[in-house]
């Protein structure tokens, strides 16, 4: 496992460098923009979560605001997800983090950018009316192209990891991914 978060970081290094070197004004024109849009698609809980509750939909809004290091982009995001048991709990999710993007060095007529970030997400449990917000942390990647100068469209993938072993008795954390289609608006801020 260290090897491979070692891989990751010089992975990541590399790419910051060359990103300067390859990056094209076209790749750069709609990215460098304040950004504003919606996802929808399935959500899916896994490793012991799914032992517990089934997919579903969900969806949710996002923000995006340049850095002052043109291929990141630090944004904000919040989603709604509600899944149902096999049983007769249901489950409601309300992520809500930051996180930061880095637009991937490559000059296709996709884009694909990189996404890490933390925040609180707020656990609702039913029927035992139960809600808390524990921390939870999330990585990802999208896959996007332009639709004109104003929209967006991108395929989206995140990993979510909702930490509750802090809590007393609790053995494991909350695991989903989340897929989906957003659209987002370029913004001329």
């Amino acid at each position: 496992m260290k090897n491979f978060f070692t891989f990751i970081f010089f992975t990541v290094v590399l790419l910051v460098i060359a990103s300067d070197a390859t990056s094209a004004p076209s790749r750069k024109k709609y990215f460098t923009r304040p950004q504003v849009g919606l996802w929808y698609g399935p959500v899916t809980p896994v490793q012991e979560t799914a032992e517990h509750v089934d997919a579903n939909l969900g969806g949710g809004a996002f923000m995006r605001y340049n850095l002052p290091y043109e291929p990141l982009k630090l944004g904000f995001d919040s989603s709604y997800q509600r899944y149902e048991s096999r049983g007769v709990d249901s489950l409601r999710l309300l992520p809500n983090y930051f996180n930061l993007l880095y637009l991937l060095p490559f000059d296709f007529p996709v884009r694909f950018q990189i996404k890490a970030g933390a925040g609180w997400c707020n656990v609702h449990l039913e029927p035992d009316n139960v809600s808390q917000w524990d921390p939870m942390f999330m990585t990802g990647m999208e896959i996007s192209f332009p639709a004109g100068q104003t929209f967006n469209i991108a395929l989206r993938i995140d990993y979510l990891c909702i930490y509750e072993k802090h809590l007393e008795g609790a053995e494991t954390n909350g695991y989903v991914i989340n897929t989906g289609i957003s659209l987002y608006l370029n913004l001329n801020l």
